[in-house]
């Protein structure tokens, strides 16, 4: 049995089984069936994030322009999934050029998450994101709220 459940008009959770897909507008969506993210228990897994604006789904071509647009979209997807920053067990991160790009992620990551430190990997690739986006930076996120 499917059931969808409105939290707002921008916002949605689908419930399968036991995982539940998260959904809001205020972030961007992903094209096919990748989910923005998925609930199970206290646990919430972040898809694939971009830096994207969510509205027209344009990149940044400034790296800390996308960096700050990366957590503004893994705020909107954490509120829809009554969750927050604070709550982030896990980073994974993959950049196309690590070495030029990472200090000013690093920097926004740090205002962003102030105190908390989570775990954190980072990879570099130059194949992933959508063709034609051009986007630098993509990151994978885990949260537990409990």
């Amino acid at each position: 049995m499917t059931v969808q459940v409105a939290t707002s008009p921008q916002e949605f959770t689908h419930r399968e089984g036991s995982v539940k897909v998260i959904h809001t507008d205020q972030a961007p969506s992903h094209t096919g069936p990748v989910p923005q993210a998925v609930e199970a228990g206290d646990w919430v897994y972040v898809s694939a994030l971009f830096g994207a604006d969510p509205k027209d789904h344009a990149i940044p071509q400034d790296v800390t322009a996308e960096s700050q647009q990366i957590f503004d979209n893994l705020v909107a997807i954490f509120a829809a999934a009554d969750a927050t920053l604070s709550d982030v067990v896990r980073v994974g991160i993959v950049m196309r050029d690590l070495q030029r790009d990472r200090p000013a992620f690093n920097k926004v990551r740090a205002d962003r998450f102030g105190e908390h430190r989570p775990a954190w990997s980072a990879i570099q690739s130059a194949e992933f994101g959508r063709t034609g986006e051009n986007t630098k930076i993509m990151i994978e996120v885990t949260s537990f709220r409990g």
